[in-house]
C-alpha cells in the first residue's frame, strides 16, 4: 500500500525532475509528515511509523519502532531498485557508437 503510493509519486516525478529517487522520497515523506492530521491510510501509517528529526539543520527520518525502521529501509531499497531499473532501460536503448558521444 505504501510502496504503491510512493511508486505513483516516483513515476510522476522521476522523469520530469533532475532529482534522484531518494530525493523524491525525502520530499514525499516531508510532505506527508507536514500534514497536521493524516488524511489517507498511507499518511496515517507513515505518521505512526516514521518520525522527523532535525540534525544540524537537516531533516532526518527515523523509525518509531522496528516496523518503522523496516519501512524506511524498504522505501530506500525501492528507490535504489527503481534507479537501477531506469539505468538498465537507458542502457538497452543506447547504441554502442553513442557511448563516444556521451563521454565527449
Amino acid at each position: 500500500m505504501i510502496l504503491e503510493a510512493f511508486s505513483d509519486v516516483l513515476k510522476d516525478q522521476f522523469e520530469d525532475m533532475d532529482s534522484s529517487a531518494v530525493e523524491i522520497l525525502h520530499a514525499w515523506l516531508l510532505n506527508v509528515l507536514a500534514e497536521p492530521t493524516p488524511s489517507t491510510q498511507v499518511s496515517k501509517v507513515i505518521h505512526t511509523e516514521i518520525e522527523l528529526f532535525e540534525l544540524a539543520g537537516h531533516p532526518v527520518f527515523i523509525g518509531k519502532s522496528s516496523t518503522g525502521d523496516t519501512l524506511l529501509k524498504t522505501l530506500y531499497f525501492y528507490c535504489e531498485s527503481y534507479e537501477r531499473w531506469q539505468f538498465g532501460r537507458w542502457l538497452h536503448q543506447i547504441k554502442p557508437h553513442q557511448f563516444n558521444e556521451v563521454s565527449s
